[in-house]
């Protein structure tokens, strides 16, 4: 009786029970390195199985988790952009009427207040009518405010509300970092020194393919990086050059806008990468250059079948002249 009461206050040993007394209570945890180690195992369990060479395996494994996970949500962000481009079209229809009625509100206000300052004290003309003081910059921040609170409001209605943008973000770069990682600890890629570094898994030494048949170790003549550099800035160039094409009105200024800032952040980003990627191990190194392949392959789909929305001009560049070579002008045809 003794030992039972002993085993239902303590447990039997392996499974222990949580005591009052004592405070001790059973712990699970699952943190990131837990998480890296399990990808880790899967993806030598999924090596060891199939027999695929690495230099294989690893964009076969990149095309198949982006294609799974990211496709998908990739597509419907897109049928997002696309609904929300043709009502931000019939919002920004409003903008000018919002203009005009609070000019006129401005106007009307200034008569009245003409009005009165005949017969009353100029010292309270200002107190009674706020909008005679307001200025032209005020005016077009206002119209701002408006445009933007019923933007967000029909984009609530339509359930396309803009933090919808950021699903597939919140997606796509913890997996990248997941995978950057994976392959950086397969590798052994834990100091700059490649020589000290020792992989986990030996077979990546032996199953690279024409000059990098070192996985673990960077590549001697620079070409992935050179290629992983240009495959990336043709991604940025491709994307923001469709943001650009996308747009109906020309910009009438040299100021930078934002699409110009982000772009150049994009462009500078892949100077780092290629300068990490110079002395990173072959296996890291592909599985960047094929993530940037499949993004640069994934946006032509998306533009191609998917477009944003309807542009006049074309990526390959158009002529400026669509007239015909037999059509005649008819502005001087009386002379």
């Amino acid at each position: 009786m003794n030992v039972l009461r002993t085993r239902l206050i303590h447990g039997n040993g392996r499974y222990p029970i949580r005591n009052r007394a004592s405070g001790y209570k059973r712990n699970f945890h699952f943190g990131a390195q837990e998480l890296l180690t399990c990808v880790t195992d899967g993806l030598q369990a999924v090596h060891h199985m199939s027999n695929v060479p690495w230099w294989a395996l690893i964009p076969l494994t990149t095309f198949t988790l982006r294609g799974i996970g990211t496709l998908p949500l990739a597509i419907l962000q897109r049928k997002l952009l696309q609904k929300q481009s043709g009502l931000r079209s019939v919002v920004s229809a409003t903008n000018p009427v919002l203009k005009y009625n609070l000019a006129k509100k401005v106007q009307t206000a200034k008569s009245k207040m003409e009005a009165l300052s005949n017969s009353e004290s100029t010292a309270v003309v200002p107190l009674q009518a706020p909008l005679t003081n307001m200025k032209y910059e005020e005016l077009l921040l206002l119209t701002s405010k408006e445009t933007r609170r019923r933007q967000k409001a029909l984009f609530k209605q339509h359930k396309v509300s803009l933090w919808k943008n950021f699903i597939l973000p919140a997606c796509q770069i913890p997996l990248w970092v997941t995978m950057s990682l994976t392959f950086r600890n397969l590798s052994g890629w834990t100091s700059w020194n490649s020589l000290s570094n020792k992989p986990l898994d030996p077979t990546l030494c032996e199953e690279g393919l024409l000059w990098f048949n070192d996985l673990t170790i960077s590549d001697p003549y620079h070409i992935i990086p050179l290629v992983l550099g240009t495959i990336s800035l043709c991604n940025v160039e491709w994307t923001f050059k469709t943001l650009e094409i996308s747009r109906l009105t020309q910009k009438k200024s040299l100021r930078p806008t934002l699409a110009d800032s982000m772009s150049n952040i994009s462009r500078m980003s892949i100077v780092f990468m290629m300068a990490i990627a110079f002395n990173a191990p072959v296996a890291l190194s592909l599985f960047w250059l094929s993530s940037q392949l499949f993004s640069l392959i994934q946006n032509i789909f998306l533009d191609i079948v998917f477009p944003i929305n309807y542009s006049p001009v074309k990526r390959a560049g158009y002529s400026k002249s669509t007239a015909h070579k037999d059509a005649k002008s008819i502005i001087n045809a009386s002379e």
